[in-house]
């Protein structure tokens, strides 16, 4: 785990709720966020915004719980022994291969949308990716790699947050939230494959599912 990543599960496991939902969730049972705070007597929102971090750290699984009136993120805790390691390298990042992953799972949402033939949402993706982000023009990911104009990992990540959120927005448009969730996910699955360690060590999956 890189310093900045193990420094906010320090502090999101040392917050005054941290361990207590930790101990909810022991159980392995899926909870949603006002399952954990009418259980421990904390607003819906804390609850959310610590499981919500808890995941994004790795710490928990999420998925979509379906219902007719409202969907909500339901949570659990794989296993009942967390670790914390704490890697000092020298090194550089590696983000020739966090950006094959992007591209990989933009490459594979392109393909759904061709093979299942939405109508115009691969054209709309298309567009959007070659529209301007923060001034990062044509040159856009070798800028990225270089440190040109750009911070390396973060601003990678930043940018295909965004990418993701506007496949969803053109994606639930066609065919609904929930499938397009399904869909999206599947896509950064895949894109994964052979790539689980450099994913899981930056968090590069949990910024496609923001």
């Amino acid at each position: 785990m890189e310093q900045k990543t193990f420094s906010e599960a320090v502090a999101v496991l040392s917050g005054e709720h941290g361990l207590s939902i930790l101990q909810h969730l022991a159980s392995g049972e899926w909870r949603i966020a006002s399952d954990v705070s009418r259980t421990l007597a904390i607003h819906t929102t804390t609850a959310s915004k610590f499981l919500t971090r808890m995941h994004e750290l790795g710490f928990l699984e999420r998925r979509l719980r379906k219902s007719h009136t409202r969907s909500a993120y339901e949570y659990r805790l794989p296993a009942k022994r967390i670790v914390l390691e704490l890697e000092f390298e020298n090194g550089q990042e590696p983000l020739r291969e966090a950006l094959d992953y992007y591209l990989d799972y933009v490459s594979k949402v392109l393909a759904k949308a061709r093979r299942l033939g939405w109508p115009g949402v691969e054209e709309r993706m298309e567009s959007r990716l070659q529209t301007n982000r923060s001034g990062l023009k044509e040159h856009l990911f070798t800028r990225i790699l270089d440190g040109g104009g750009a911070r390396g990992m973060e601003d990678l990540k930043v940018l295909f947050s965004e990418i993701s959120r506007e496949f969803f927005e053109i994606t639930s448009g066609a065919i609904g939230p929930a499938t397009a969730r399904r869909i999206l996910a599947g896509a950064a699955e895949e894109a994964m494959q052979g790539r689980q360690a450099v994913v899981q060590r930056y968090g590069l999956r949990a910024v496609l599912e923001g």
